[in-house]
């Protein structure tokens, strides 16, 4: 297993990937009216990084960083559900965490359910701590708002201070 900057070659991965771990809300929300995700490449030209985890080669996760002013946010994490449970978003997690530190954050905040077994008790395992939503969440807070994300659970942020 690797995680290393993401490359033009694997921006036409993402979304994809993104989606087939979309599906596994499914199983606790019901059919879901999401969008598609967006692409790699609307990514990439977002300020922030992208990180990518791979398997023998293959790309099996990614990490999406923005840099909302200075405040960097974890807007995504995917794993493709086949390489789950094998310590790939962990590894993503701790290279968020190495690349935003080197970048000059202090801390690192995302956005998830409060309930889901893979989201918000799973980041606190890896030491995220929910807080109040900064004044930077606020244009995140409205996008989720546009897809209706609450009315599938209760939404928090999270925080983690870069060590």
């Amino acid at each position: 297993m690797t995680v290393r900057l993401a490359t033009d070659a694997d921006l036409p991965l993402l979304g994809p990937l993104e989606d087939t771990g979309d599906r596994q809300f499914e199983t606790l929300f019901g059919a879901l009216d999401w969008p598609p995700a967006d692409t790699g490449a609307q990514r990439a030209a977002e300020p922030g990084f992208l990180l990518v985890a791979t398997e023998d080669d293959e790309v099996v996760g990614f990490a999406h960083v923005l840099d909302l002013d200075g405040h960097w946010h974890l807007e995504q994490l995917s794993v493709d559900p086949g390489h789950q449970r094998r310590g790939h978003g962990a590894a993503l997690l701790a290279a968020v965490l190495v690349g935003a530190g080197a970048r000059g954050a202090t801390e690192v905040t995302l956005r998830t359910y409060a309930d889901v077994p893979w989201n918000g008790p799973w980041y606190a395992r890896h030491g995220w701590v929910e807080v109040s939503d900064p004044p930077w969440h606020a244009t995140l807070l409205e996008g989720e708002a546009r897809m209706r994300l609450a009315e599938h659970g209760r939404r928090i942020a999270m925080r983690r201070p870069v060590d």
